[in-house]
């Protein structure tokens, strides 16, 4: 089990009636420990990668089945289309959010975050790279509060906030 996956739905801090989106699922680990802490609430997994979406609900066929997970092959500026809204949203070595501008991502997720909902981002960042300041400024840029935690100098994880109908940037001091 990658020690960043288990980080990510740790620091996701899963309640049972939890509504969760992971953006960029790949094989279905993280579902599968997501599932685990589910009760009544349910988890939508997507990724752009119809061989990943296939792999992932192939490991994760029983929650499936009980409702506690859905998988769709689609890419996160197409996700506006699922129709809910969610509590958490996270994303593990998703790089979309530092190796360019992701704003037209960014403004897709505000649709599909509830008011007050988390946006969990967890990478392991390569040498030389500063991409924790570079997430946490791009997301206090559209309007969320953030705060960073490591796990070590390359396991990096930014949780934001963002609370609908707040516009603009964080007042001084707030991040």
């Amino acid at each position: 089990m990658p020690q960043r996956l288990e980080w990510a739905v740790e620091l996701l801090d899963v309640r049972p009636d939890d509504q969760i989106l992971e953006v960029g699922c790949g094989p279905g680990v993280a579902v599968g420990l997501v599932c685990q802490r589910l009760g009544r609430g349910s988890v939508t997994a997507i990724d752009r990668s119809r061989t990943a979406i296939e792999r992932a609900s192939a490991r994760n066929a029983e929650h499936v089945a009980a409702g506690r997970a859905r998988f769709a092959c689609l890419e996160l500026a197409a996700a506006g289309g699922l129709g809910q809204r969610f509590d958490k949203v996270f994303a593990v070595n998703v790089n979309l959010f530092w190796t360019r501008e992701p704003s037209a991502e960014i403004e897709v997720l505000k649709g599909l975050l509830r008011s007050g909902a988390t946006l969990l981002l967890c990478y392991e960042a390569p040498p030389g790279r500063p991409a924790d300041r570079t997430v946490a400024d791009v997301l206090k840029s559209h309007g969320f509060r953030t705060t960073t935690k490591s796990r070590s100098e390359s396991l990096i994880c930014v949780r934001a906030t963002w609370r609908a109908g707040v516009s603009g940037r964080p007042t001084p001091g707030e991040g």
